[in-house]
Formats: C-alpha cells, structure tokens, sequence
C-alpha cells in the first residue's frame, strides 16, 4: 500500500519521513504551547445572581425579567463580557414566597458565590433578600419594588426603580398640570404595600399642587387578587358628578388594574384611566383589551424616550425582535440591575487591575462593588442613574399610553423638572 511504502519504502523516503516527523512535532509543540498559553489567559466568569418568581401570585413578572437580563448578558458577553472576563447570572425562583426569596439567597451567596445579586417585586421579597445579602456584605438591587425603605436594610442594600415618594409626586404632577385634573378617585390596595404606600405619596402631592383640602374624596379599597370590583365601582358611579371626580387612578399592580378598567367600563364609566408602573407588562392589554385602550400610565423606560444610551438601544432593539414586544416595567428593571451591577464592576477593575481582581478575596470584591455603587452615574442602563447615601436612585419618569392595543411612548418627565432642586422627598416614617 502507498502509506506502508512512503514509510518504509527506500533511503530517500525515510529522510524524507524523519523530516516530516521532525516537523510534525515542531507544529504539535506549538499548537500545544498555543493551547496552554490560552487556557492560562481564560478569564473566570464573573458570578452574578438573580432572584425573581415564575410560580405564585407574582408568577406573571418572571418571565419578562427573565428575558430582559438573558438579552442583557448576551448582548455584553457578544462585546467581550467585562474587561475580557464572561459574565454568568444565575437566576432563580422565589416562588412569590419571602422565606423562599432569602433561602435562594443563601445558595447564591454560599454555592454559588455570587459577587452581587439583584431581585424583588415588591418589598417583603426584596428586603427577605437583601436582609441575607447585607449580612454577608455583599450589595443587592431590588428590582421593582418601590417602598421607599427598601434600601434602608442597610449599606449594601439599592433600589433599580424610583421610589414612590418620587413616583406618588411625579404623578400627582403630572396629573394636574399635564392632564389637568384636579380631583379624582384611587383605588387602593390595602394587601399591598405598593397600592397603599403610592396612594398615600399620591394623595400627599395632590394636595400640595392643587392646593385643595380633598382632592381625592373617593378612595375604594380592595386586595390584592381581588376579581370583583361591582361593589366599589357602583358606589364611584353614584358619586362622579356629585364629587366632580374627573379621572380614575389606578396604582395597581397588573393582575388588578385591567379587571377594574373592564368592569367600569361595564358599567358604563367613562372616566380616564391613570396607571403607575405596576401596570407596564403585556398583560394590561392581553386582559385588559378594549377597556384600557387610551389609558396613561408612569414607567421607568422606553425605546422612543429621549436621551436612551446607545447599549440600551441595542438591547430594546434584540429585546422586540425576539420577543415581539418592548420590554415593559419588570423587564426594564431586570436589564438595569444587571446592567449597573455590570458597569460597578467593570469600574472597579478598570480602577484597581486585572491582577487585584484574580488574586483578592471575594469579599473584598463585593465590597469594592458597593462602594463604587455608591458614587458611580450609570451608563450602560436605560437612563443615568445616581444613587443618594440612603440607596435610593434619582431617576427621570417616562410616561406611556395604550393606543392600538400597544404601549406606546407618550411623554418624558425629568428628575429635575418633578423634583427641583430644594425640594425633599423623603419617605413618610
């Protein structure tokens, strides 16, 4: 055969083989060198953890925050990831349940070794995590939850989204001199410390831009998970023109405010719908349908919002193209606490060097995270963002409507321009 005589046919072709052999090895002991040198260059994956729930009364929020920070992940590892090193999230259920969300904590923290962590919708869950994340000295954005005490768990402890005294004075602001009205009715969540709080913030600024005594003379009450609101409903109708009520607000949470939206609509109130954040997902309109076509409501991000950084845009771009939607309230949220968390890190080995990072101890990692939290401006998110010394985040407003069955931008409220400079908003006691 041709193989066995090149090999051992004849002089002139073994020295030929030798040559060959020679060769080979030559390339062999490169190409090994090659693949040495590479293994000791590759960079651990930098360890981030999320908690949010795909089971329970919060179920609906998981997905869409799970989609937004897998865009997110993929779009900055396609970029090389941070500084070369990739970037893993592990993302986990908790199941709607506090003692859940802070079990998952601990095997972030504990199996995973997380350098931060990020989740929440609503306080109990975040503080439930945050609590065992500040404990271990290791910083955590909550990710929705709004209530204004949240990052007073502690130094290691920030907020994603505005708070509600921040978002209950934009609103109230907006209402009155954007929408012009200076009385209306909300209905309040009494299960919840969102629809509670918020109502009451609301409530507060109403009164100090209308410059009324009762500027919310109608305020119905129910819980969360409620799916009839007839009771309520009948008593506002008997009431609009009698209390000159002029719009309906609805600081809700989605599985609640397109049921109210379709029964008064039923019953044949007209009234202006008026939502807050926890309205912005897909399901307002899938529930919702007709009934909150032409409905107003305050979110934290939008494609079309002005000033939107070119990585956000990126990630609302491959976010709709995959999804088939505009990430809404909670998938927002997910991308921002990922993507801040990201940034913080980033800054911090831009700052003390590749070596330090490989060779310190993971506490001090996630120690050099928190601080440069605390005075960092975000870039990488939807908007900059800034933290105060408590961990609150100063934030603009965007405002969107339903028109033709979609979320659609609709105005844009700075910071500044709800909060002058002077001005506090701290959180009630």
């Amino acid at each position: 055969m041709n193989h066995v005589n090149y090999v051992w046919g004849g002089r002139i072709k073994m020295k030929r083989f030798k040559l060959y052999i020679v060769w080979g090895m030559v390339v062999l002991l490169m190409l090994f060198s090659l693949t040495t040198l590479s293994i000791a260059q590759q960079k651990e994956p930098i360890k981030i953890g999320a908690i949010v729930s795909f089971t329970g009364i919060q179920a609906e929020t998981g997905p869409e925050c799970e989609h937004a920070v897998a865009t997110g992940v993929d779009l900055l590892n396609a970029k090389g990831g941070i500084h070369g090193y990739p970037v893993s999230v592990t993302l986990v259920d908790g199941e709607s349940k506090p003692a859940v969300f802070a079990t998952k904590a601990h095997r972030l923290l504990e199996s995973v070794k997380v350098v931060a962590g990020f989740g929440g919708i609503d306080i109990s869950y975040a503080t439930a995590a945050g609590k065992v994340f500040q404990d271990a000295k290791t910083p955590f954005l909550d990710i929705a939850g709004t209530t204004p005490t949240i990052p007073l768990v502690g130094d290691y402890m920030f907020m994603t989204p505005f708070p509600d005294n921040d978002q209950g004075r934009a609103t109230a602001k907006y209402i009155y001199e954007k929408l012009g009205c200076d009385t209306i009715t909300i209905f309040k969540d009494v299960a919840s410390a969102y629809g509670t709080k918020l109502t009451e913030y609301i409530i507060y600024y109403f009164k100090e831009f209308t410059g009324k005594e009762n500027p919310v003379p109608f305020v119905p009450c129910y819980n969360t998970g409620d799916t009839d609101f007839t009771a309520q409903l009948i008593r506002l109708k008997a009431n609009i023109k009698k209390l000159g009520i002029q719009a309906i607000v609805l600081p809700c949470w989605v599985s609640d405010a397109p049921k109210i939206a379709k029964q008064a609509r039923e019953l044949g109130i007209e009234l202006p719908l008026i939502g807050t954040d926890g309205v912005d997902t897909q399901s307002l309109i899938e529930v919702g349908g007709d009934a909150v076509e032409g409905m107003i409501f305050c979110t934290h991000a939008s494609p079309y919002q002005p000033g939107l950084p070119d990585i956000a845009k990126e990630f609302s771009k491959k976010y709709e193209k995959k999804y088939g939607e505009e990430a809404g309230a909670f998938g927002t949220m997910g991308y921002d606490a990922f993507m801040i968390l990201a940034e913080a890190i980033s800054l911090v080995i831009e700052e003390k060097g590749e070596e330090w990072w490989d060779e310190t101890s993971l506490a001090d990692k996630r120690t050099a995270i928190r601080d440069k939290m605390s005075t960092m401006k975000s870039t990488w998110t939807t908007q900059p963002i800034t933290f105060t010394p408590e961990g609150w985040p100063k934030k603009a407003v965007i405002w969107k409507v339903v028109k033709n069955g979609k979320r659609c931008f609709c105005d844009f409220q700075s910071y500044d321009s709800y909060t002058p400079e002077g001005i506090e908003t701290l959180p009630f006691k």
